[in-house]
């Protein structure tokens, strides 16, 4: 956790930082955790885009000099946080994203678009799919610019093909060309967009809400009905076809139908 003379250094005194600290919140037993609990090559078969997150993450750990201040914005549950254990990470979120989520584990609590800190103070900006649901994105990518160092990184994941989440604070969808223009319009130099999986990951992962779509929507009386079809649904939908299609998705080459972009941007 990021101490309170640390934050005195990289805070602005005419904006309010808050720092929480959070009461202990019971923790929750969801999917994704359970996920990650599976080995590195197993998950890669259920749910590639996590890992492909995760080889992202690892990597800007090596852009950061020892000792380096990384801004996890939407942080979260702060799931990164042990991924630069030589870093200075804070964690920032603005309390509103998961009502299942723990956020006791933030450093600050305050709106990405209005960041309570110095121009030029801050060596890595992570921004891990949380730009959709910003309602001005291009005033906050021009606030990462101003708290970056000069040849400060911002490392951002964006959805192009998603479905709602955290509603209502769900407002927006990328293209690459959106994203290029929104980091030109801030000033960053772009190192690079890539998608993140093309055609078939994006078929494997909508398949998967298969299910949801066809019986979660019912009845309770209906779906004990449905049940023993539900779950030939769950096998087939969640499981084997989703498996099978990422295990293919090097034969989309262009990747214009992608769940998400990953970007790397330099401040000039």
């Amino acid at each position: 956790m990021l101490s309170c003379n640390t934050l005195k250094v990289i805070g602005e005194g005419q904006r309010i930082c808050y720092i929480y600290i959070c009461l202990q919140i019971k923790e929750h037993m969801r999917f994704d955790r359970f996920l990650r609990k599976f080995p590195a090559p197993i998950r890669n078969l259920i749910d590639p885009l996590s890992i492909e997150e995760e080889r992202l993450i690892e990597e800007a750990n090596l852009l950061v000099k020892f000792k380096g201040i990384v801004l996890d914005a939407g942080a979260g549950e702060c799931r990164y946080r042990d991924y630069f254990p030589d870093k200075l990470y804070v964690g920032l979120d603005f309390f509103k994203g998961d009502s299942t989520w723990d956020y006791s584990n933030l450093d600050v609590g305050g709106d990405i678009s209005n960041l309570p800190f110095k121009t030029n103070t801050i060596d890595m900006i992570l921004n891990n799919h949380v730009l959709e649901h910003i309602a001005d994105p291009g005033k906050t990518i021009k606030e990462f610019y101003r708290v970056l160092k000069p040849g400060g990184r911002l490392v951002l994941t964006a959805p192009q093909g998603w479905y709602e989440h955290q509603i209502p604070h769900d407002y927006f969808r990328f293209t690459s060309y959106g994203l290029k223009m929104l980091f030109n319009e801030a000033g960053f130099k772009i190192e690079y967009i890539k998608p993140m999986g093309g055609y078939f990951k994006y078929l494997a992962h909508r398949l998967i809400y298969l299910s949801k779509v066809l019986f979660w929507q019912r009845g309770r009386i209906t779906r004990v009905f449905l049940f023993p079809l539900e779950i030939i649904f769950a096998l087939l939908f969640v499981g084997f076809f989703p498996v099978i299609l990422n295990q293919i998705d090097f034969l989309d080459r262009e990747r214009r139908c992608t769940l998400s972009y990953k970007c790397l941007c330099t401040k000039k």
